[in-house]
């Protein structure tokens, strides 16, 4: 089961790298600023669609992004 505390922080971590708002990076990604605060605080799990739009909105590979949620669940569990 993915961990969707983490999932969040790796999201917040990749917005806060590039200085964006959540506002900002919602509305770059196609998302409701809500839905995506959602999904910071943990409280959503993002979709395989979900993360293509962030990581646009980012300019970031989506592989990128799924990498550093699967190392950052992998250093949850040592």
């Amino acid at each position: 089961m993915i961990n969707t505390q983490i999932v969040g922080q790796v999201l917040t971590q990749f917005r806060e790298r590039k200085g964006l708002t959540q506002d900002i990076l919602s509305g770059l990604a196609g998302l409701d600023r809500t839905h995506y605060s959602k999904l910071e605080r943990g409280l959503r799990c993002p979709t395989l669609d979900t993360l293509f739009k962030i990581g646009q909105a980012l300019d970031i590979a989506p592989h990128i992004i799924l990498q550093a949620i699967e190392n950052a669940l992998a250093e949850a569990e040592d």
